[in-house]
C-alpha cells in the first residue's frame, strides 16, 4: 500500500498548479511583463480624514485598500495613518495575476525612511528588503495563479507601510487554470502507469 499511497500522491502533485509569483525588481523589468488595459493608480487625491477603507478603480480592475486604524494620503503616497499598523490592498474586479508598485516606509515627517519593509501575497509569496531610496523601492510580482490580496507591513514601529504608482493588471504569460503543460501530463501517465503496474503485482502475489 505505501508504494500506491507514493505513486498517487506524485500524480496529484503534478496537477497541482505552481503558486509562487515571480518578484520583479524594478518597474523596467516588470512593466513589460502586464497585458494590456492595465491600471495604475498614483493616489495624488489627499485624504482629507483617515478612512479605514478606500474603494479604486478603472475598467475591468478594481481593489479595496485598508488600514485598521485608518489610512493616509497627502496627495503623493498612500500610507496607514498610525503605527504599527499594516496595509492591505484587496482585488475585487478582474483577476489580478501581475501588479508592482514603489513600496517603502515613511516617517511622522512624511519622508522616505530606509527601513526593511514586507510585502505579503495572499498566495504565501513574501518578499522583504530595505530599499535605499524611493526609487530603489519598486516590486513587481507576477503569478500563474490569481492573487487575492497583497498586505505591507514595516518591521520598525515607528514607520508608516506606504505605496504608490500601483500597477494591476494580467501577467502575459500562463493564464489562471492553464490546463497542465504535455510534459506534466506525461509525467502523471506514467506515474498512473506505475501504479497499475505495482496493483497486478500485489493480485499475481496474493
Amino acid at each position: 500500500m505505501k508504494p500506491t499511497f507514493a505513486l498517487a500522491a506524485l500524480a496529484c502533485a503534478f496537477l497541482a498548479p505552481a503558486h509562487a509569483a515571480v518578484v520583479h525588481t524594478s518597474s523596467a523589468a516588470f512593466l513589460p511583463q502586464v497585458a494590456g488595459g492595465a491600471y495604475t493608480e498614483t493616489f495624488d487625491t489627499a485624504l482629507s480624514d483617515a478612512p479605514r477603507a478606500l474603494d479604486f478603480a478603472q475598467g475591468d480592475y478594481a481593489y479595496t485598500a485598508f488600514a485598521g486604524r485608518g489610512l493616509y494620503g497627502d496627495g503623493n503616497f498612500l500610507s496607514t495613518s498610525t503605527t504599527p499598523s499594516s496595509l492591505t490592498i484587496s482585488f475585487t474586479g478582474a483577476d489580478v495575476t501581475a501588479f508592482g508598485a514603489n513600496f517603502y516606509n515613511t516617517g511622522v515627517d512624511l519622508a522616505f525612511r530606509a527601513t526593511e519593509i514586507i510585502i505579503a501575497l495572499s498566495d504565501g509569496t513574501i518578499a522583504r528588503f530595505t530599499p535605499s531610496s524611493v526609487e530603489d523601492s519598486y516590486r513587481g510580482f507576477t503569478s500563474d495563479v490569481a492573487i487575492a490580496s497583497v498586505t505591507l507591513s514595516s518591521t520598525n514601529l515607528l514607520d508608516f507601510a506606504s505605496l504608490d504608482n500601483l500597477t494591476v493588471g494580467a501577467w502575459i504569460g500562463e493564464a489562471p487554470g492553464e490546463v497542465p503543460e504535455p510534459a506534466s501530463l506525461g509525467l502523471i501517465g506514467i506515474g498512473l502507469a506505475g501504479l497499475l503496474g505495482l496493483r497486478r503485482r500485489a493480485s499475481s502475489a496474493n
